[in-house]
């Protein structure tokens, strides 16, 4: 009897030791391509990199997702950048890499043309760009041309920082609509 209580003992220990592993699934490998910042008409091209990055890394965080190496994506981009966003594009560079997703976006102009003819003085905020990103897993495409224009109280410029804001939800807009899962009816 004591022979027999200790084996079921051991099988027991075994099973609950490797029941953790039962239930993991790899990671899903992700390809950022670098954001290309028109430097001659954005004047804080650095901080768009940086809210890309940041937001990036946010949202695609480890156990689900694997951000690949910046090296090894920008080995298979041309150096001037994808000239187009369009859907056979990202699907190369996901074969390329190999990857799940594909995710790039180009700010081509940020500008703030201030109107003080008004009664209370003004900005107008534009910005201009566009977004692609790419799920092979769920056959996702999605493409958005940015095009914001918005006049906004100057005194809010000071308080107030729209670029990023602007930014950000287009970005996270765009990730979520590539990662969401069909609604069941």
């Amino acid at each position: 009897m004591k022979k027999l209580m200790a084996f079921l003992c051991s099988v027991l220990a075994v099973l609950v030791m490797n029941i953790a592993l039962l239930g993991t699934a790899e990671a899903t490998d992700v390809a950022v391509i670098p954001i290309d910042v028109d430097v001659d008409k954005v004047e804080r091209a650095g901080d768009f990199n940086s809210y890309y990055w940041d937001m990036l890394i946010d949202r695609f965080r480890y156990p689900d997702y694997e951000l690949l190496d910046d090296d090894k994506v920008a080995a298979v981009i041309p150096e001037k950048g994808l000239k187009t966003f369009d859907k056979a594009s990202l699907a190369a560079v996901a074969e390329k890499v190999p990857a799940e997703i594909v995710i790039a976006m180009r700010i081509s102009d940020v500008k703030e043309t201030p109107m003080s003819f008004l009664r209370e003085p003004m900005v107008q905020c534009e910005m201009k760009g566009e977004l692609a990103t790419l799920n092979t897993l769920t056959g996702k495409y999605y493409y958005k041309k940015i095009n914001y224009t918005k006049d906004i109280l100057e005194i809010w410029t000071v308080r107030n920082d729209w670029q990023q804001e602007v930014f950000a939800d287009q970005l996270r807009r765009g990730i979520n609509r590539t990662l969401e899962e069909k609604k069941k009816n």
